[in-house]
């Protein structure tokens, strides 16, 4: 589990407090099976990255659109250490803005990295574990995020769950 404090609580608040979800949409996806003769499971690694961007709407310079896409690897090995699958996909969680200045580099990652990702997160979550399920490979399970305060757990360096066992 890794622990990600913020600058300032302010910046993500800064844009959270003017802003509305529009729409939360899958951006792609891949799903690769591995080498693995059996599906006993062993390690599970994620991998998340996050990323923000800002737009201004031509028609009204008030208002504004955030994209926060997230994009998740998720690997599962059998107790051999080899690859049994892994599935890559990305989220965007757009968000439209009322305010009158443009929020700098620091306060989009920081709102990418905390409300984008509380927000894609379950998305992220059913999806993965649903996708697992339909390969015919065990149900990967992400953990779920905790925010408190300026802090936000996850579990990007750590392994994610995997429920049963499958095959051999």
């Amino acid at each position: 589990m890794t622990t990600q404090k913020f600058h300032n609580s302010e910046d993500r608040e800064a844009i959270a407090d003017a802003s509305s979800l529009v729409e939360v949409v899958l951006g792609d996806a891949t799903a690769r099976r591995g080498p693995a003769k059996h599906y006993k499971p062993g390690d599970a690694h994620v991998s998340v990255e996050s990323q923000g961007n800002f737009s201004r709407n031509p028609k009204d310079p008030s208002k504004g659109l955030i994209a926060c896409r997230d994009r998740y690897s998720a690997e599962l090995l059998n107790s051999d250490g080899d690859r049994i699958a892994i599935i890559e996909a990305s989220f965007v969680a757009a968000f439209s803005v009322v305010r009158e200045d443009d929020p700098d580099e620091v306060e989009l990652e920081v709102f990418a990295n905390s409300t984008g990702r509380l927000v894609i997160r379950p998305y992220a979550r059913e999806f993965i574990q649903q996708l697992s399920t339909r390969m015919g490979v065990p149900s990967f399970l992400l953990e779920v995020l905790r925010f408190q305060g300026t802090v936000v757990e996850d579990d990007a360096n750590a392994a994610g769950g995997v429920l049963g066992d499958v095959g051999t």
